[in-house]
């Protein structure tokens, strides 16, 4: 489809002024010119024109003080000629310092880091120059290459250096497969460990209903083995009454905690649930005193709530 001269003039509305402030990079009013260049598929003459009739002020100024810029008919040379005027000087050893430290950053994408390290070498390696000789520009592509596959990610680098690219168009596209392929990983690994919060719940209430368990059985082992050994030993540990069926909850013999009424009358206590709580469950276990040899126990009562806040499902 063929653009129309009058299509063509509603475009250069889209291009501000450029008078060589700080408002506007220059380099970014020379972005704009190509981007809208683009859209309207404005020839080589055209972009220059459009150009010089965007300057003003002491761009359109340094522009015209030079009989040789007038002798310029190429875009890219006239706007690298303003970049290197206007743009704020930076050393070249701040720059290969930049580029030689650049590495990718935990929260960045290899898209973002190609671009970033594509601008420092741009300015670093860019000529004054327009035609540069193939060797130079190869060499400077292997120079971008070494150092975005350096800078990537230890987890993205390895899978990049396996298929050995040629160039840093390869890298990159090795790289933008292997992140895409992490993703895709971390998504399907978290499907399949993925559980309902019920499920969680319900693994949580019996890791710790086993645990407790566990400490109940062990206190139950040294309060036999304390009994016996003070049976045998004639000492006053015990009493030799405790024999008899003794509750693990309130201490009392003649009943088993299954039967203990004090911890029923707890348990209902217990059970009370304050607004917007949902209790989820309440372990409870009784610790009578013990001893064996140099260790002891004392009485003690152990309660585990776990209450669920509201607003969570």
């Amino acid at each position: 489809m063929t653009q129309t001269a009058s299509g063509k003039f509603n475009l250069i509305d889209l291009i501000p002024m450029y008078d060589g402030g700080e408002s506007l990079g220059i380099r970014r009013f020379s972005e704009k010119i190509n981007d809208v260049a683009n859209l309207g598929k404005w020839s080589n003459e055209e972009k220059v024109t459009i150009l010089k009739l965007k300057s003003a002020g002491i761009a359109e100024e340094f522009f015209l003080s030079d009989p040789t810029h007038s002798q310029l008919t190429e875009y890219n040379d006239i706007a690298r000629i303003l970049i290197g005027r206007f743009e704020k000087a930076v050393p070249l050893s701040t720059r290969l310092q930049l580029f030689s430290s650049c590495i990718q950053g935990s929260s960045e994408s290899v898209q973002e880091f190609a671009a970033r390290i594509n601008k420092l070498g741009t300015q670093i390696f860019q000529s004054g120059n327009s035609a540069q000789n193939t060797a130079v520009r190869n060499a400077n592509d292997q120079l971008l290459q070494s150092r975005f596959i350096s800078g990537l990610r230890n987890d993205i680098r390895r899978f990049v250096l396996s298929p050995d690219p040629l160039n840093l168009d390869e890298s990159i596209s090795a790289a933008l497969i292997e992140e895409q392929n992490m993703k895709l990983n971390q998504i399907a690994n978290d499907e399949r460990s993925g559980l309902s919060p019920s499920q969680t719940e319900n693994s949580v209430l019996s890791a710790l209903t086993d645990r407790l368990e566990e400490i109940n059985l062990r206190v139950g082992r040294l309060q036999e083995a304390s009994s016996v050994t003070a049976c045998k030993t004639g000492g006053n540990f015990f009493n030799r009454r405790e024999n008899v069926f003794k509750c693990f909850y309130c201490g009392i013999q003649g009943h088993r905690q299954a039967e203990c009424r004090k911890k029923k009358r707890d348990q209902c206590t217990a059970n009370y649930q304050p607004p917007g709580e949902a209790q989820l469950a309440i372990f409870l276990f009784h610790v009578t005193p013990a001893s064996m040899g140099g260790m002891s126990i004392s009485k003690n009562q152990f309660f585990v709530i776990i209450t669920q806040p509201p607003g969570i499902r």
